[in-house]
């Protein structure tokens, strides 16, 4: 299984709205469509008390900073629905709590070095934000994700100014540029995946964001790496 890290899960809540919104729209045509017997439904996902921390018990303690219980539950609930919404197995728990320590050190490390560039994200940015999404998936869809996620909609807003910074600190750090070519190739290799796709003039500003995210990330991923070899991280957990 591809190991999921902070970069994966800046963009969760897109993913997981946008795949709470096909699960309900195959669902309808399903049952709209063909009656005769369907594959068994995968098993329901569940958290057991043991999975969860203590909010204060000590998780890790990077750089000084100390990671606790209150950071660690809500982002390995994430990571393991995030495995369960693409059919991965998750019985593996040590496995995703070691994932889940390294998203969280990873998202320390950014934070922390966001900070050293004054790197900051307002109140006001992140209620915008929230705003957003919520007239994007809808009210109803929105609260289901929370409980998904199990998160009441604080610990929401919190990973929200966490993803906030990522994005603040990745177009603050790193200039990439994207070119003609680049998004012709692109275009193409979508146009052969969907014929419908629009002309290139149509998408083409979406085309670039995607590439431009793509070659940030890349590079988010070195820094991170240089970050974790001078840094002073001690898992405690």
């Amino acid at each position: 299984m591809k190991k999921l890290s902070v970069l994966s899960l800046a963009f969760l809540v897109i993913i997981m709205l946008a795949a709470c919104g096909n699960d309900e729209t195959k669902e309808n045509e399903n049952t709209e469509g063909d009656t005769s017997e369907q594959p068994a439904a995968q098993q329901e996902l569940e958290f057991t008390d043991e999975e969860k921390l203590d909010e204060k018990d000590p998780v890790a303690v990077v750089n000084g900073e100390e990671i606790s219980g209150s950071d660690y539950n809500p982002i390995y609930t994430q990571v393991k629905s995030t495995m369960y919404q693409y059919g991965q197995d998750v019985s593996n728990l040590d496995m995703i709590k070691d994932q889940t320590v390294s998203i969280l050190v990873e998202q320390t490390l950014i934070k922390q070095d966001a900070e050293n560039e004054g790197i900051k994200v307002t109140d006001e940015e992140v209620q915008e934000e929230l705003v957003s999404i919520k007239e994007t998936s809808g009210e109803d869809q929105f609260t289901t994700l929370l409980e998904q996620l199990q998160l009441s909609e604080d610990e929401f807003k919190e990973q929200l100014t966490g993803e906030l910074v990522t994005r603040k600190y990745m177009d603050s750090e790193f200039e990439v540029e994207v070119t003609d070519k680049e998004v012709q190739e692109y275009y193409d290799q979508l146009k052969e995946q969907n014929g419908e796709i629009g002309k290139l003039e149509e998408v083409e500003g979406q085309i670039k964001d995607v590439l431009t995210n793509e070659k940030q990330s890349e590079q988010l991923r070195t820094r991170i790496d240089e970050l974790k070899e001078n840094a002073e991280v001690e898992n405690v957990l």
